[in-house]
Parts: C-alpha cells; sequence; structure tokens
C-alpha cells in the first residue's frame, strides 16, 4: 500500500511540475507576442510608434546598459531630445515641400548625418568600458535591421506577396 501512494504522490508531483512549466511556457509566449506586435488602436502604431515616449526609454535603456550617472542621464537626454526635434523638423520640411513621391523625402544621408552627430556626442560622454559596450549595443542593432530588411525583401520577393 505505502508503494502505491508514494508512486500516486510521484505521479501528482509530475502532473504538477508539467503543468507549471507549460503555463509559464504559455504566458512568456504570449508577452512576447504582445511586444512584438505594436496594437492598432494606439495612436503611436505604425512605422513611427517607437517615438512615443521614445526619448524617455532610450535614457533608460541606456542607462541599464551602460551604467550612466545621473549627469550622463541628463546630457545624454538633452542629446536625444535635439535628435528628435532635427529629425521632426527633416520630416516636417519634406512634408511640407512636395507631394509623397521618393523625390520629396528627406535624404537618408540626412538622417544618418543626423545619427552619426548624435552617436558621437554621446560617445564623448562615456568612459572606455562605456564606449565598449555603446559600440557594441549599436553593432547589434545594425544587425538586427540587416537581418529583417533581408526577411521583408524575401517575403517581398515571394509568390504570394502582395502586387505579385
Amino acid at each position: 500500500m505505502f508503494e502505491f501512494t508514494y508512486g500516486l504522490l510521484l505521479a501528482r508531483r509530475a502532473l504538477l511540475t508539467a503543468s507549471i512549466l507549460f503555463t509559464s511556457c504559455c504566458l512568456a509566449l504570449a508577452q512576447t507576442d504582445t511586444q512584438a506586435t505594436p496594437q492598432a488602436s494606439s495612436p503611436a502604431a505604425g512605422p513611427m510608434h517607437y517615438h512615443r515616449h521614445g526619448v524617455e526609454r532610450q535614457v533608460k535603456h541606456l542607462t541599464h546598459l551602460l551604467s550612466l550617472t545621473p549627469d550622463q542621464q541628463t546630457q545624454v537626454k538633452a542629446i536625444l531630445a535635439e535628435q528628435r526635434q532635427q529629425m521632426q523638423q527633416l520630416r516636417s520640411s519634406a512634408a511640407q515641400n512636395g507631394q509623397n513621391s521618393a523625390a520629396s523625402q528627406p535624404d537618408r544621408e540626412q538622417f544618418q548625418s543626423i545619427r552619426q552627430d548624435t552617436k558621437t556626442k554621446i560617445e564623448a560622454l562615456l568612459n572606455d568600458d562605456q564606449k565598449t559596450k555603446f559600440e557594441a549595443w549599436i553593432q547589434q542593432r545594425q544587425q538586427r535591421m540587416q537581418q529583417r530588411r533581408g526577411q521583408q525583401g524575401q517575403q517581398d520577393s515571394s509568390p504570394n506577396a502582395p502586387g505579385a
């Protein structure tokens, strides 16, 4: 009788462990799905959704990543706010100067120049260890962006792609 009770206890433990594991996997998957897809009802949804509270979020992320001091945080926040303002001015001047054609879109080189200027200003505030981490983070971002562009290019050239 003792062996049967012990076997039943082991079976209950195994079932409990399996259900906890299953539930945690489902929760992790659901959380990943909600983070990966912007909500359509959000006014910030779309290609520019990252600008919503962007400066604060970026400073918080960089603080966590680079262990920024409070003084560095203040300076980085000012630099990122300036970048955001320059980008918005560039977009609005392009919208005022023409239609939505490719010729009226702001030059990618201007955006790249603003980004590079921001990167240089932020690097000037960092110590050597922070600079190393910052460069590694930028490289990771660029690789992810290239991977997304590659995946998008594959989807666009597939026979089921819209407009194909």
